[in-house]
């Protein structure tokens, strides 16, 4: 899921959602999306808030809080 779906698919699409919000190319997309990654860590800290997030998840948060749980954890990472 991180390594893949994230990297692949999640993530692209997210900046060429952004793009066509703000109204610039494609290009310029994945310009950012990989400036993004080089020069300030983005995968890395993707990876070291939602690699725990995930164990924490399905180790010990109970099935009927799992959703809220995630749901929370979403809302202050894209505050950050």
């Amino acid at each position: 899921d991180l390594l893949v779906q994230t990297t692949m698919v999640t993530l692209p699409i997210a900046y060429i959602s952004k793009a066509i919000i703000f109204r610039y190319g494609l290009k310029e997309a994945f310009r950012r999306y990989l400036d993004d990654i080089r020069n300030h860590g983005l995968l890395i800290k993707y990876f070291a808030l939602w690699g725990p997030v995930q164990c924490l998840t399905f180790s010990i948060i109970p099935e009927h809080f799992r959703v809220t749980f995630i749901a929370l954890v979403s809302f202050f990472w894209l505050i950050i």
